[in-house]
């Protein structure tokens, strides 16, 4: 009866061994993708950042000033009254096919 614990144990402790092994394999593996998923992270920061300085860079008024009279542009100032809202902007149709399937929706469809 002490053989067969002592074999149960043995195998026991070999099987945890193992289990305990393959879990730290894994645990390296996860810390390593975080590493790089941590630096892509910072890279795509960075890179978000030099964008951000670029676009205040390209859209200083001085700047697009003197593109326009560099070009012949001849742009002036927004008023007030050209700023609208998105809701007021009305959708058109991408093309006859698009008009077709929207009457076909919206009244059924009706063979001609």
């Amino acid at each position: 009866m002490t053989r067969l614990l002592y074999i149960f144990v043995l195998v026991l402790c070999i099987f945890t061994s193992f289990v305990l092994y393959f879990l730290s394999y894994d645990s390296k593996n996860i810390k390593r993708e975080i590493s790089q998923i941590k630096t892509t992270i910072e890279i795509e920061i960075s890179d978000i950042e030099t964008l951000r300085a670029e676009l205040s860079l390209l859209s200083q008024p001085d700047r697009i000033q003197s593109l326009s009279n560099q070009f012949g542009l001849e742009l002036k100032p927004v008023n007030v009254t050209q700023i609208r809202r998105i809701e007021d902007i009305p959708l058109k149709p991408a093309n006859k096919v698009m008009d077709e399937l929207v009457h076909r929706s919206l009244i059924g469809y009706t063979s001609d």
